[in-house]
């Protein structure tokens, strides 16, 4: 179909197809810059935690009606000098826990105090970390933490007015793909190149420009994990514990941990009110996969 019977569509099926065609939803790790306060703007008390700018999606750049379409959704987020374009609908921001809770509190504040994330911000995700003999583990769930802080969180979370899911990140992998190498065509080439390649892959290896492309979200509870358990190659003993995925099990007890925390928290409070009314939002867990590849 020519783009001049598309045009001839009506604008309901047209919007629909640019909806088809918009990327995955990303994931756009944020921290707070040094010596922040809660009185800094967003623009400088945040970060992002890569430094590259990031433009609205290629779909912006098919023709005039599907621009306007991305930029009614994608807004600029400019945070110390980086900008992104964001769709606060469908895109996640994940705070990890090495921002630990003064950190994260402030930062949640920050955020909010930009007017677009929050009214539209859907999806707030929180990293954490994994043990075999801690299992997933979260600061906000440490028995040095007081119960004010479990409040303050839930507070800075309400302020996000669509806020619909707070993600728990209870896994992320990292990985890195080259294009393959240029395969000699023959001996006599394969003699000339020998040394030479060898050489200039090693170099090339130790200046590689990794690009992001894009996320991989899967949610818990996973339905493949006896598969994922077959498919894994032989490793011993400790390796074994220290590569392990946190398994569905894992979750529903770090889930369970968290929401009694929550409600122990708020029953001062919010006695009168059905214990389904106290959180806004529904809590998820997630296996997160960073995909880069090298320039």
């Amino acid at each position: 179909m020519g783009f001049a019977a598309f045009n001839n569509l009506p604008a309901e099926i047209r919007s629909m197809v640019w909806v088809y065609a918009l990327p995955e939803p990303r994931v756009y790790e944020i921290l707070d810059t040094p010596f922040s306060t809660l009185k800094t703007p967003a623009s400088t008390g945040l970060m992002f935690s890569s430094g590259s700018h990031t433009a609205p999606p290629v779909l912006a750049a098919v023709c005039r009606e599907s621009r306007a379409f991305v930029l009614r959704r994608y807004q600029p987020l400019t945070l110390s000098d980086t900008i992104k374009y964001i769709d606060p609908s469908r895109d996640i921001i994940l705070l990890q826990p090495y921002l630990l809770i003064k950190r994260l509190l402030r930062t949640l504040h920050s955020l909010a105090e930009v007017d677009f994330m929050k009214r539209d911000l859907r999806q707030v995700a929180f990293g954490t970390s994994y043990g075999f003999s801690t299992g997933i583990y979260h600061p906000i769930l440490s028995g040095k933490v007081s119960k004010n802080n479990m409040k303050t969180l839930v507070k800075k979370l309400a302020r996000f007015s669509k806020l619909g899911k707070v993600l728990f990140v209870v896994h992320e992998e990292f990985k890195c793909v080259v294009s393959k190498p240029h395969r000699a065509e023959s001996q006599l080439e394969l003699q000339l190149l020998s040394s030479s390649f060898v050489k200039s892959q090693e170099d090339d290896q130790s200046r590689t420009n990794w690009n992001f492309r894009r996320n991989e979200i899967q949610y818990y509870p996973l339905n493949f994990e006896e598969e994922v358990e077959d498919d894994e190659p032989d490793i011993e003993g400790d390796d074994v514990e220290l590569n392990r995925k946190p398994t569905n099990d894992d979750w529903r007890r770090f889930k369970r941990r968290f929401l009694k925390a929550v409600h122990s928290t708020l029953m001062r409070e919010l006695q009168e009110k059905p214990r389904q009314e106290h959180l806004p939002f529904l809590i998820e867990g997630a296996s997160i996969i960073w995909r880069y590849e090298a320039s």
